[in-house]
């Protein structure tokens, strides 16, 4: 089409009317404003993922907080505990839980070193040991023997194996403990920290069960779980004679720690790495 007496000609592309777009540098700078806001949100997400234990090694370096796994989930339809029970408001952290038998010391046990947990021994025989009597010894594939309750199913969350009552109930986790503490008692130490948060927490016990760097801890408490009610946790971390670290831990009702000590114990008395388990 011809404009005028200039001679110069133009193409009618249908913008008449339309309003103008933006500049070609506005428009750069739009889309710079969007990869940047992509890119932090990204890197957020990526954060959150490591600061709780994504990897099973960064994050929670004492290991796996019991309730983040605790409900189990067999099938797709099971409910995951919200992260509102994950880090409530502190409970009070003395005195000796409600229901605790009552042969158990009336004061908490010293956090010291030198403090023993009443009627525990001081060490997993690490070598292997016969199940008791409702008991089944479990190879498991993660590279351990342990004995486990006759019926309950085994299943992995992250770095964790957990073996689960038929009812859900009560479940053994365990899982490898990967620094930065570098003894039993340390990671114990930030485990309790970490535990501390949970919804009307009480410590029982937290102590390292010899005099030697590397003996084994313990760490016992209860707390609100609300998916499950008043729960209870024997946790025992300890090294194995090729310097791994491990936590093995039995979780259960709060009111149940007689039960709870025995399957503990079953576990931890034939608790050994394949490669020097000698019992048959």
């Amino acid at each position: 089409m011809s404009n005028g007496g200039t001679g110069e000609q133009w193409v009618d592309d249908g913008s008449q009317g339309r309003p103008p777009g933006p500049p070609a540098g506005e428009a750069r700078r739009v889309l710079q404003a969007v990869a940047v806001t992509i890119f932090l949100t990204a890197g957020i997400a990526f954060s959150g993922w490591v600061a709780f234990g994504g990897d099973g090694k960064t994050g929670h370096q004492a290991g796996p907080l019991p309730w983040e796994s605790e409900s189990p989930a067999p099938t797709p339809s099971a409910e995951v505990s919200q992260p509102s029970d994950l880090f409530p408001s502190p409970g009070p952290e003395t005195g000796v839980p409600t229901g605790v038998p009552t042969d158990l010391p009336t004061g908490l046990p010293s956090a010291s070193p030198s403090a023993t947990p009443f009627g525990t021994p001081t060490s997993p025989s690490l070598t292997g040991g016969t199940p008791p009597a409702g008991y089944s010894t479990q190879a498991d594939p993660a590279g351990y023997h342990l004995a486990v309750p006759d019926g309950w199913r085994r299943r992995v969350e992250g770095p964790s194996v957990f073996y689960t009552s038929p009812d859900d109930s009560t479940m053994i986790q365990i899982f490898e403990l990967h620094g930065p503490e570098s003894t039993p008692y340390e990671s114990a130490q930030e485990a309790e920290r970490i535990a501390s948060r949970g919804q009307d927490y009480e410590q029982v016990t937290l102590s390292q069960l010899g005099p030697a760097t590397m003996d084994p801890a313990a760490l016992e408490y209860t707390y609100q779980s609300k998916n499950s009610g008043h729960r209870r946790i024997l946790d025992r971390r300890f090294a194995t004679q090729g310097g791994t670290m491990y936590a093995v831990l039995v979780i259960g009702p709060a009111a149940d720690r007689a039960s709870e000590q025995e399957i503990h114990q079953a576990a931890l008395d034939t608790f050994c790495p394949t490669a020097y388990c000698t019992a048959s």
